[in-house]
């Protein structure tokens, strides 16, 4: 996952430095914009556009030129827009609480690390572009801050705006070619495998770490054997020592075996997705905690894959053939615990909300069907086969007044909104001072 995330940000950095005025030569800063005596300087809208792609994991590499010259045109148009009405709510001293502020950093964080794995695998794609976690915290509460006054001041103004019948209608009739189809959901079960070594090859490694472990029953030193035989090559330069942590940052295995450590104290070997694990407590400050440890990889090979995906492939003949159901399967055989007590069910989403993976196989399966295996890699450390059924689809086609009342309803009553916003933004652009002077040089 880490590995993705590296390149991505390293295709960012490329693409963003192509867009640079004078490429080749250091960026001299400029200002786009002035709204209310407040400068918007080019590197604002870098900034934004770097938290755009971080934020929706968007690969700026598959871009062209124009479409990110657009994106950037088009952020730089928000952020004056933004500006304007923020303008507007210092005016009228509309405050946001800062526990509602840090309550959407702690949310957005979350929710990052869990897409990213962890709280480490987010700093480390946060570093790869020159990020600080607090960097990033100190821009996020910049953004979250406007956002909420923003909301704030729209909901004051518009919260109270009605869409009646005859408006929907109006709205259905005058928009029907724009009006979106329905979106399509899925309802899917899977049996999961995950691609493991084989044992003789665990057991060795498993041996090796056993042994590093009886010498320092012996009274070896930690910190030199760590040197010498930790995998983790950035924390062996410094005897395995991985400075202070909290809980979160990383996988629970090891956070477990950790915290139930006292300073001093020395784990037995822990086995973790990643690897195996002996870890020694530095220090220990309630969540916080400072350790080494000597860590050996267990890597997967093609011959491992191949066996993974043999073995379900074996599966679903068994369970096409009626030898066995697929919901017996899912109970007996998928590693994924929560789905498999309920027969593989993972429920209803929308088809675009899934893996990409996922989606190029349910869009083809009949109802009832069971894929091939697919393979799912860089989500969590291990990669992981699937067995895909499709129980049922939904949605796909245009929506109508008898079967979509609600849903056009809201699109209707978030157009009326739109209008009424942007003629509002029209006024406030004659009451508040704005000079937009571009994103080229230049000008």
């Amino acid at each position: 996952m880490v590995s993705r995330i590296r390149r991505m940000l390293m295709a960012w950095v490329i693409v963003l430095s192509s867009t640079v005025p004078g490429h080749g030569q250091e960026l001299v800063d400029f200002i786009v914009a002035v709204v209310d005596n407040e400068a918007i300087l080019y590197s604002d809208v870098m900034q934004s556009t770097q938290m755009y792609f971080l934020q929706t994991q968007t690969d700026p590499s598959a871009m062209t030129q124009d479409e990110l010259t657009a994106l950037q045109q088009r952020l730089m148009t928000q952020m004056i827009d933004s500006r304007i009405i923020i303008a507007a709510a210092r005016r009228d001293s509309i405050a946001v609480p800062v526990d509602q502020i840090d309550n959407a950093i702690r949310q957005v964080t979350d929710q990052l690390s869990d897409t990213y794995g962890s709280r480490e695998a987010l700093e480390q794609a946060l570093a790869q572009d020159g990020f600080t976690l607090r960097d990033w915290h100190r821009l996020l509460r910049k953004q979250k801050r406007e956002e909420f006054q923003q909301r704030r001041l729209e909901e004051e103004r518009f919260g109270q705006i009605r869409v009646s019948g005859k408006e929907v209608e109006e709205f259905f009739y005058t928009n029907q070619d724009s009006i979106p189809i329905k979106p399509v959901k899925v309802t899917i079960s899977h049996i999961m495998a995950t691609v493991r070594p084989e044992e003789n090859r665990e057991g060795e490694l498993r041996a090796r770490i056993d042994e590093i472990q009886r010498r320092i029953n012996a009274g070896a030193d930690f910190a030199e054997l760590a040197s010498q035989f930790s995998e983790d090559l950035e924390s062996a330069r410094n005897g395995g020592d991985l400075g202070f942590f909290s809980r979160g940052d990383f996988i629970g295995e090891f956070e477990d075996a950790a915290f139930a450590l006292r300073p001093g104290e020395i784990s037995g070997v822990v086995r973790s997705s990643y690897g195996f694990h002996l870890i020694k407590m530095e220090e220990i400050n309630g969540n916080r905690a400072r350790v080494r440890q000597i860590f050996i990889q267990v890597p997967t090979s093609d011959v491992d894959d191949k066996r993974t995906y043999e073995n379900l492939s074996f599966l679903r003949e068994r369970i096409i053939k009626g030898e066995e159901t697929f919901e017996a399967a899912a109970e007996k055989y998928s590693e994924d615990i929560d789905s498999s007590q309920d027969g593989g069910s993972l429920g209803e989403f929308r088809l675009d909300q899934l893996l990409v993976q996922y989606q190029s196989v349910v869009t083809v399966l009949a109802i009832g069907e069971i894929s091939e295996p697919v393979k799912v890699d860089e989500q969590t450390v291990e990669d992981t086969y699937h067995l895909l059924r499709l129980d049922g689809r939904s949605g796909g086609s245009k929506m109508t007044l008898e079967e979509d009342w609600d849903a056009i309803a809201l699109l209707a009553k978030e157009y009326k909104w739109q209008g009424l916003r942007n003629r509002w933004l029209v006024d406030l652009r004659q009451e508040i001072y704005i000079d937009e002077r571009g994103l080229d040089s230049s000008s």
